[in-house]
């Protein structure tokens, strides 16, 4: 039995990539600042606002934006909960293949989550965190292209305090991190260089 869960699922709601926003707060309480192309503009990192309160959260983003990937994020969440359960937290990184053809082809993600599943499985993950993979159809404009985007939301279990559930946190996002970080560049033909 493992203490972790990953899942694959599809939402059929489309989007537009790049989406605006200039900080207006959605019903959960978060906002929305827009979509920033890290790809390209690794210095306008310090711009996004949930990464300069979640370290954690900076370090994935970072690696999915660095050149040898063939990723980029779209967007990310972070928040902490404390009610009579104890602590937990909450969040997701969304992100997309780097590639024209890429990104029109859903089972391309499919590949990414099976190996992560197996990163998981024969490293015996510690951690209690749910991982939920999330497939959306998207418009890239800038590509004028179709295709599907990748979010994963990430949930650790209840903890009893707040340094076991932060602990956690990082160790779950790490582990998202480096694996992010560590899909190669293969496209030729990148939405954004």
């Amino acid at each position: 039995m493992t203490a972790y869960s990953n899942k694959l699922s599809l939402n059929h709601e489309p989007k537009g990539i790049p989406y605006g926003g200039i900080g207006e707060v959605r019903v959960d309480g978060g906002a929305n600042y827009g979509f920033k192309n890290l790809k390209g503009n690794p210095g306008l990192i310090d711009s996004v606002p949930e990464l300069q309160r979640d370290p954690s959260l900076r370090r994935v983003i970072e690696r999915v934006n660095e050149a040898g990937t063939d990723l980029f994020s779209i967007g990310c969440v972070s928040s902490d909960v404390h009610d009579d359960h104890g602590y937990r937290l909450s969040g997701y990184v969304e992100f997309s293949l780097n590639s024209i053809s890429g990104i029109q082809d859903a089972s391309n993600y499919f590949r990414l989550f099976f190996h992560f599943d197996r990163l998981l499985y024969e490293n015996h993950f510690p951690e209690s965190a749910c991982f939920d993979w999330e497939l959306q159809p998207a418009q890239f404009h800038e590509a004028n292209s179709g295709g599907f985007t990748c979010t994963i939301f990430i949930n650790t279990s209840y903890f009893d305090t707040r340094e076991k559930t932060e602990n956690c946190w990082a160790n779950s996002l790490n582990t998202v991190g480096q694996f992010l970080g560590s899909v190669p560049k293969q496209s030729h033909d990148p939405i954004y260089r």
